[in-house]
């Protein structure tokens, strides 16, 4: 680095605003990227017990316009500071101590209570878990006590800080408003402290009314537990006469079933012998069946037979029946002939007869004499 440019670096350290709380002159941060009032005093830090820079130079300004610029030496100031500083710390730790001990005394009573009311609905064997929840409620509540008193205690060490500063504001008169001012705050915080005790004390002394409570509820459903109990004893007695019921309903099913199977056994024997019967009387019906189909076979080939014969003998009716007719004509034939020729000579009705014997019908028409 350049001589020129350590020049710079050490003026502009120099010309950069500090914190306008003379204990502290740290440098302070620039402004933000969009400009706006420059800081006077530090933004983030924070002194024992809580205070910003900005508190404690307000602070310090009021007590140098209470007692003069002039009436105030520095060393007196700085020993009232730090001894306001240590009975603020003395009173806050006990403070902040007492308020998680309290919240988490709170936070804890709260559960147990609903896990305790919540495990009321249960039966009988909880009840003893529920009071031995409630016992230790009531631990944690006397330790809440306890933990009350030993915040109190804490005050009472507070309330000797401050005796000890306001002892130091009795050898610094100057600092007299100061130590004024922190007891006026020890005050404060002991009659909070003390304030608090008593809420604490009646929390408990409710959360004992609770647990009474919680007690009579658990009699309660130990009461009703009973009841509960009785009603399920009965309900049991009812469900073995109902068993018992069922099994003698069972053991006389099994006996009807063992007779039914009796029964059917003889019907299946029964039935087995009707089957048997019937194949014989099928076995005979199909021989009679047999022997009566050899029977119409036989009769359909004398049937055939007779139809064959019959058929001949109607057509040897039918020729019969032909020649009777032809012999019936002739002999009518004859008969007109014979009739015909009573008087004529023998010769020509030889002659005729003989031509109608022979069939020779033109022959006889022709030698026909007519007769008109």
């Amino acid at each position: 680095m350049s001589e020129n440019e350590g020049a710079a670096v050490e003026e502009h350290v120099s010309e950069q605003a500090r914190c306008g709380f003379r204990k502290c002159r740290q440098p302070l941060p620039p402004p933000g990227p969009r400009g706006g009032r420059p800081y006077e005093f530090c933004p983030d830090r924070t002194w024992p017990g809580g205070k910003s820079c900005k508190q404690l130079a307000a602070a310090e300004q009021a007590l140098r316009e209470a007692l003069g610029d002039d009436a105030v030496p520095a060393g007196a100031l700085t020993d009232a500071g730090q001894a306001f500083d240590q009975a603020a710390a003395a009173v806050t730790g006990p403070l902040r101590t007492l308020s998680n001990a309290l919240d988490a005394v709170t936070a804890h009573l709260r559960d147990e209570i609903a896990a305790a009311v919540s495990q009321a609905d249960v039966a009988r064997e909880t009840a003893s878990e529920a009071d031995r929840q409630r016992d230790v409620a009531l631990e944690q509540a006397a330790e809440a006590t306890h933990a009350a008193e030993q915040a109190i205690e804490a005050a009472r060490v507070a309330e000797q800080a401050e005796n000890l500063a306001r002892a130091t504001a009795d050898e610094a008169v100057e600092a007299r408003s100061a130590a004024q001012l922190a007891q006026a705050t020890a005050e404060s915080a002991t009659a909070v402290i003390t304030q608090r005790a008593k809420e604490v004390a009646e929390e408990v002394s409710a959360q004992r009314n609770r647990a009474d409570k919680l007690a009579a509820t658990l009699a309660a459903r130990g009461e009703e537990l009973a009841t509960r109990t009785a009603e399920r004893d009965a309900a049991r007695t009812a469900l073995a006469e109902s068993d018992e019921r069922r099994k003698a309903g069972e053991r006389l099913l099994d006996t009807q079933k063992r007779e039914l199977t009796a029964d059917l056994d003889a019907v299946r024997v029964q039935l087995r012998d009707q089957d048997d019967r019937h194949r014989e009387a099928l076995a005979e019906q199909a021989a009679r069946e047999t022997a009566s189909r050899t029977q119409l076979a036989e009769v359909q080939t004398e049937l055939t037979a007779a139809r064959g014969q019959l058929a001949t003998a109607q057509l040897q009716a039918t020729q019969s029946q032909t020649l009777h007719d032809e012999v019936t004509a002739m002999l009518s034939r004859i008969r007109r002939r014979a009739l015909a020729a009573t008087e004529e000579p023998s010769a020509p009705l030889r002659h005729d007869l003989l031509a109608i014997l022979l069939g020779d019908d033109a022959a006889e028409e022709s030698t026909r004499p007519d007769l008109g």
